[in-house]
């Protein structure tokens, strides 16, 4: 059985408001004000990486539990499903393959964040980036391909063996992402159904 692996994040659903509405609340319990204009060229970044970069000297362990807390209890701010996800995860399902997240969100929140999607994949890894993301995908076995929306993703398909798919709908666009590795890049999910074939 072949495998494709997805980032989750600005990939397969649309977690953008919610992450940054969590790590302004985070912020702010610590004293500190950041604009999001500073935390969007991070997202898919752990995100207490992001904050001791944008604030030196922050207490990453605290700052993390407070982020976790704000995005958990967050009900209200809507997480969708990125165009063509659905789709795609079905064409896999039906060439005989599985798909397998691997995300940088702690393995609790990538599971409810899958589960809340209704995405129906074969498996979750959680607390993965880069390089590390292609690590764990290679303990399933016979990667084709991994798709994500961030530069650092192509490090997870060089670590995997596999092709890297760039998809343009997070912070990076078509250039960056094939300058990074990607062998092709898609605006919508939905894209790759069609390069499924040459795939597998």
């Amino acid at each position: 059985m072949f495998t494709i692996g997805f980032d989750l994040d600005l990939t397969l659903i649309d977690s953008r408001q919610r992450i940054l509405t969590a790590a302004q609340r985070a912020f702010t319990d610590l004293g500190y004000a950041v604009a999001d204009a500073l935390l969007l060229p991070h997202m898919g970044v752990p995100i207490d990486d992001v904050a001791a970069l944008i604030v030196p000297g922050v207490d990453r362990a605290e700052y993390l539990r407070r982020y976790r807390h704000h995005y958990d209890a967050d009900t209200t701010t809507p997480v969708p499903v990125l165009p063509g996800a659905h789709e795609l995860l079905a064409a896999i399902r039906a060439a005989g393959g599985r798909s397998v997240v691997v995300s940088a969100k702690q393995q609790a929140a990538a599971e409810r964040a899958v589960a809340d999607a209704g995405l129906d994949v074969t498996d979750v890894v959680g607390g993965q980036f880069g390089a590390d993301k292609g690590a764990a995908l290679g303990r399933f076995g016979d990667v084709r391909a991994y798709l994500g929306d961030h530069v650092e993703d192509a490090s997870a398909a060089r670590a995997a063996g596999c092709t890297f798919i760039g998809v343009t709908t997070g912070e990076f666009d078509a250039d960056a992402l094939l300058r990074a590795g990607a062998t092709r890049t898609v605006g919508h999910l939905a894209e790759v159904i069609e390069h499924l074939a040459a795939l597998v």
